[in-house]
């Protein structure tokens, strides 16, 4: 269970990105794009996830190459915001079975973002976990959402109020700041445009925002982000398709296509 912090390091990394279909191995060293490698794996037939996993670190050339590195893991699926107020960490199991009933066996982590005086709490699978954790002794476990909400934070202007939407594989992710505080996140189904269009605007509603000032912005990578954007703009006056460019201006990683933003978040953002 790890907190974000204020000083980037530049070692080799490998990132282990899980999501619901599978994972992907990814080899990094500082700050040359170029040397960023990817290995994919996708769940499916007879076997667990976790032994697709425990065969994959078994016989992975980058896992048997990677030499020391900084290793962590980025950990896709339903997560909650809880204020550091009310926070304990004795209690993130019960935190977490408020919102999401448990029908699995999972341990939860938290990740405490300082900036917006909140912790994440999310889970992963405990087989996944134990296999990860056996592998890597010192992992560090991320949701994919903590350095995301953390970055867009540092560019909300403390007078404004902006609305993001990140998409990713197979949903995507809503959430708002006003007066540099968390005021909304939710996920979405990202199947059809149509539908992306009306869950957004019907949260823009729910919110009160104003469609002629303020900003809607839209990144990652999905099939349908580029129409919904264009949809929205027939509703809202400031819609932002933005592409990773816009966000990490200074990062030759953007220039990588199709890297996933959640990763790209983990990769450039300060830990």
């Amino acid at each position: 269970m790890q907190a974000t912090g204020n000083n980037q390091n530049l070692s080799h990394s490998l990132s282990i990105r899980l999501t619901a279909d599978g994972f992907s191995f990814y080899d990094y060293t500082p700050p040359h794009p170029d040397s960023l490698t990817r290995e994919s794996y996708l769940y499916g037939g007879e076997g667990a996830p976790v032994d697709v996993l425990r065969q994959a670190l078994a016989q992975s050339a980058m896992i048997q190459n990677a030499g020391p590195a900084i290793v962590r893991g980025l950990v896709a699926g339903p997560s909650i915001q809880v204020p550091l107020a009310y926070f304990r960490k004795e209690e993130v199991n019960s935190l977490y079975r408020l919102t999401y009933a448990q029908e699995k066996k999972v341990r939860t982590y938290y990740n405490l973002l300082p900036h917006l005086n909140i912790a994440q709490v999310f889970t992963i699978d405990l087989e996944i976990e134990q296999a990860l954790s056996r592998r890597f002794p010192d992992i560090k476990l991320y949701h994919n959402h903590t350095m995301l909400l953390e970055k867009m934070w540092m560019l909300t202007p403390q007078e404004e109020q902006r609305f993001y939407v990140c998409f990713h594989e197979n949903e995507f992710f809503v959430f708002c700041f006003r007066e540099q505080r968390l005021s909304y996140a939710n996920t979405f189904p990202a199947d059809l445009t149509e539908n992306a269009v009306y869950f957004i605007l019907s949260v823009w509603k729910d919110l009160g925002l104003d469609v002629q000032n303020e900003v809607c912005i839209l990144m990652g990578n999905h099939a349908i982000k580029n129409g919904t954007a264009r949809s929205l703009s027939r509703y809202l006056r400031r819609v932002q398709n933005a592409v990773p460019a816009d966000i990490y201006r200074r990062s030759l990683l953007t220039h990588i296509p199709d890297i996933p933003f959640d990763l790209l978040s983990l990769l450039v953002h300060v830990i």
